[in-house]
This record gives C-alpha cells, structure tokens and sequence, in this order.
C-alpha cells in the first residue's frame, strides 16, 4: 500500500518537477509581452580541444584562446537578427564591461542551485528591457567529454573515429518585471563526422588555413544551434 501510494504522489508531483527542468516555448501571453530585449552572450573566447582515445591514457585537451573571432558579439548578432524579423519586436546586446563574463562564471554556487542572475537582469533593466535573452556555455550530462562552450572534439572507439566542431550552450530567457526564467532551450554538440580537420594535441600546432576553416565551421554550427533553440523557445 505504500508503495502504491509513494506512486501516485511521484505521479502527482512529476509534472512540477519537470516543469522547471524541461525545455520548451514560452507561454504564448508571456512571448507576446516580450516587446523590448536584450541579448546577451557569455559563451567566452576559449576554444576547446578534446581527444578521447582508446583508454584514458590516450586521451588529450587543449585550451585555446580566440578572442579576434568574437564569438559572443557573432552569436547576439544571430540573435537580434533573427528576432528583428518580428517587426513588433525590438532586440539590441546588452551594454555591459569586459569582466561580466568572469563574474558570472564566479557566482556559481551549490547552495543556492546554480548561477547568480541578478547582475545580467539588473543591466537589462538599466536598459529598458522587458526580456533578457542569455546564452551561456552550459554542461551536458550525455556527452560529459565534451566541454561547454564551444571547440573541436575527436574521440576514437574500437577503430572508429568520431570528431566535429561543436558548440554547447542554453538559452535563457527571463522577464525583468518578474526576474523569472520563462524558458529556456539546449544548443547541443552534434557530431556527425569531421573530414577535414586532423586532431593535434595543441592549437598552435594548426596551419592559418586549418585555423580559419575550424573558425568557419565554430560560427556555422553555433549559427545553426542558436536559430534552432531560440526558435524552439517561441521566438
């Protein structure tokens, strides 16, 4: 009897517990309110390399900086474009400094279940904004090798070899008036074969002509994951 009854109340509550764990669209009276938006992105300016051999002996990283390719200004570009379409819509980045990224990352804590927003949402305010639109590197439990953000990841099982360029983020969209998240979406990493780029153990260990052809392909795979997530929200 108990166990029936334990059940049902996993039954009754399910839906509460993934409503605030699940993606999906606003709420069409909640996007309809969404007039005025600020875009920001911290997804940063480190690319990642990851190498997953056979046994962890042969696995490898690297860290790389790419500041000159100016993927957060790229990926708000995508952003306003996209929901300036919608001519009853207004979309502009979020002014804020250099460090607001670092800072952002800083506020994560355990104890109050994630990362501080208050920051972010207070300079949207400042801005007029009545929605904040946030794309932030994001861990992803189904592909823990692959870092958040964005990088190149090649890993080899049995004699198979599986590499990509990636990009790993959420979007998160708040409303200023209520400081709440009203949605949000995944942009997840998909690697379905890379042909052209080798792996190296370093970055610096890649060609110019190497380099701008893993550049092209960052910015045609975050383009793709950011309009189909921001799409999957209802914008």
């Amino acid at each position: 009897m108990h166990t029936i009854k334990s059940i049902a109340l996993f039954i009754s509550l399910f839906p509460l517990l993934t409503s605030c764990a699940l993606p999906g669209k606003i709420a069409n009276q909640k996007l309809e309110s969404s007039k005025n938006i600020a875009v920001a992105s911290l997804l940063g300016d480190t690319f990642h390399g990851i190498h997953i051999g056979g046994t962890v002996f042969h696995n490898e990283a690297y860290k790389a900086s790419v500041p000159d390719w100016e993927i957060d200004a790229l990926a708000e570009q995508i952003i306003t474009k996209h929901i300036s379409k919608n001519s009853s819509r207004h979309a502009a980045t979020l002014n804020h400094d250099a460090g607001l990224s670092d800072r952002f990352i800083k506020s994560f804590s355990y104890f109050n279940s994630g990362y501080n927003y208050d920051e972010v949402i207070n300079l949207a305010k400042q801005q007029g904004a009545d929605t904040l639109i946030l794309i932030q590197a994001t861990k992803y439990d189904n592909a823990p090798h692959h870092k958040p953000g964005y990088g190149f990841y090649d890993g080899t099982f049995f004699s198979s070899r599986h590499s990509c360029v990636y990009s790993l983020f959420t979007i998160n969209v708040f409303s200023i008036a209520t400081r709440e998240k009203t949605g949000w979406e995944w942009g997840f990493p998909t690697c379905y074969g890379e042909n052209y780029l080798p792996w190296k153990n370093s970055f610096d260990k890649y060609s110019e002509d190497e380099k701008t052809l893993m550049r092209k392909k960052t910015e045609e795979n975050i383009k793709a994951n950011v309009i189909k997530a921001i799409s999957g929200i209802g914008f």
